[in-house]
């Protein structure tokens, strides 16, 4: 009787294992990053709720690669990029897509894009008028949408 047992937690060990490791895999491999992609769909309409600007709502873009940015906007695509590999937590993916829509949110013209960038070479990154406002309003913000959601 002692060996049936044995033989009979080892078999449910290893199928517990094997189903773990499954788990595992999917949520490391692109079918477990859709949480991304949802995440940010919704945090973004959640910003255009709140604060709407445009009528046309900005593509959102979820890439793969190394970057040593969380995420970007571009005005002239009206798109706002998300790498992924540099918002693996929840709340990091939620201030990044609130960062990058106030980006959104105040360049609205191809002067003001120019803008940004004139003041880019002006300032560092760090003390960028614009960057100083949208890092508030993320960091703010994302507490709000945790709360809420």
């Amino acid at each position: 009787m002692d060996t049936f047992f044995t033989i009979y937690f080892i078999v449910v060990g290893v199928l517990f294992t094997l189903n773990l490791i499954s788990v595992l895999i999917k949520f490391f491999t692109t079918e477990g990053e859709g949480w991304q992609f949802q995440l940010a769909e919704d945090v973004l309409s959640w910003c255009l709720h709140l604060y709407p600007i445009r009528k046309q709502k900005p593509l959102l873009n979820l890439v793969e690669g190394k970057s040593h940015l969380a995420g970007e906007y571009c005005f002239y695509n009206n798109s706002i990029t998300i790498y992924r590999n540099n918002n693996v937590k929840r709340s990091e993916l939620i201030n990044t897509v609130i960062h990058e829509y106030f980006h959104y949110y105040l360049i609205t013209s191809e002067s003001k894009s120019k803008l940004y960038h004139d003041q880019l070479q002006q300032f560092s990154l760090a003390h960028h008028p614009q960057e100083i406002l949208c890092n508030t309003m993320g960091e703010t913000l994302t507490k709000v949408y945790l709360k809420n959601n």
